[in-house]
């Protein structure tokens, strides 16, 4: 009679600094749920560790540089790339005592691995994990089509990227190749299968004869999406024979949302307003292009969904690079400012065949099993570790 698998507990660690790293580890815990592995798993930031004061500080300085200052992030994502992060004798003594909490319950869950969507849960610990008696291998989930040098480290045992060129730089960086997977980035169950476009209409009530767009600000309302709604606008009252739909989702930014609501569409516009979701699948499946920036969970989804994305503000670093990706493999196009926007857009109306081009682009980059794929890697390495 064979014997039952032995069950294995992976901890799976994020950081709130942008939603995408809390997606992709939202997406492990819940693929971890229905894979039919022998495996259970838990989900933490590990910045819930830290001081009330490091984390809000921690999480708050990224999205205030995003939309205040983009192009001094740029600066530091080019600077840390040749330069990566060291640790000065005064940044040791702070998270000596910042992370005593974090370590302890590290040892205290004693998991058979640890699954991490961003760097800085192992890079701020990665010198004292054996010293604190944490042994267990730790896995890299990069969360952007780019692999940047912050998040090599010696204690990873893995890591797996988004795409070729992603793993190439890694190499590139000195990662040994045979420590590298290209699986793509983890996405939730709801992102495996394509609903058909009229049922996808039906279920987010829309009309499914109208060209639909999606506008998308991501999850904390970053980037000018009213701006991005106004060009839009302009655009489509230039084809008044023609309906369309306009899916607009403001995220957490209620004051442009409530603004949205209130403004005065074109008769052959239908626009629908949206604040924080937990369906977008749903619109991505409902709709014909994606407008957005090109943050790696946002990208990912899309070419999952066979949905083209005409790219605009990306943020400079990870994002621009994302965008680069995309752009050269075909799948969408980048307006270089929000003017540009119209041109794209009016493009891909007056010649469908470009639109039908880039969806069959799009499944080059297309990864809907990351998940299940990396869960299922870090099972086999795992369990080949404790053979006796």
């Amino acid at each position: 009679m064979p014997t039952k698998p032995k069950e294995r507990f992976f901890l799976i660690l994020s950081t709130s600094g942008g939603a995408g790293h809390i997606r992709a580890a939202e997406a492990l815990h819940h693929t971890a749920q229905q894979s039919g592995l022998p495996i259970r798993t838990e989900h933490y930031d590990c910045l819930d560790f830290t001081s009330k004061t490091f984390k809000k500080i921690y999480s708050q300085s990224y999205l205030e540089m995003v939309n205040r200052l983009p192009e001094l992030w740029g600066y530091l994502y080019a600077k840390t790339e040749k330069n990566p992060y060291k640790k000065t004798g005064l940044i040791k003594i702070f998270d000596h005592f910042n992370y005593q909490k974090y370590l302890a319950v590290l040892k205290s869950l004693n998991p058979d691995a640890i699954i991490c969507t961003h760097f800085l849960p192992y890079i701020s610990v990665s010198s004292r994990l054996k010293k604190h008696g944490i042994t267990a291998p730790v896995f890299a989930v990069t969360t952007d089509f780019d692999a940047h040098k912050l998040w090599i480290d010696p204690i990873i045992e893995h890591y797996f990227v988004h795409h070729q060129e992603s793993a190439w730089q890694l190499s590139s960086k000195g990662v040994a190749e045979d420590n590298i997977s290209v699986t793509g980035i983890p996405l939730l169950p709801q992102f495996k299968e394509i609903t058909p476009r009229p049922k996808a209409h039906q279920t987010v009530g829309i009309n499914e004869k109208n060209f639909t767009i999606l506008v998308l600000s991501g999850g904390f309302g970053i980037g000018k999406v009213d701006e991005i709604v106004e060009q839009v606008v302009k655009t489509l009252e230039a084809f008044p024979a023609q309906s369309f739909t306009v899916l607009i989702v403001c995220g957490k930014n209620e004051k442009i949302k409530a603004a949205l609501e209130q403004k005065q569409f074109p008769k052959n516009i239908q626009a629908k307003v949206f604040g924080f979701v937990n369906n977008i699948h749903e619109l991505m499946d409902a709709a014909d292009v994606l407008v957005s920036k090109s943050g790696g969970l946002t990208s990912s989804e899309a070419m999952a969904k066979h949905l083209p994305i005409i790219i605009i503000d990306p943020i400079p670093g990870q994002e621009s690079r994302n965008a680069d990706i995309i752009v050269e493999q075909g799948a969408g196009w980048k307006a270089m400012d929000l003017p540009n926007l119209q041109y794209k857009l009016a493009r891909i109306i007056n010649n469908p065949a470009l639109l039908e081009q880039a969806k069959k682009a799009t499944i080059h980059l297309a990864k809907p099993t990351a998940a299940q794929d990396i869960l299922s890697s870090v099972l086999r390495i795992v369990d080949h570790k404790n053979v006796p």
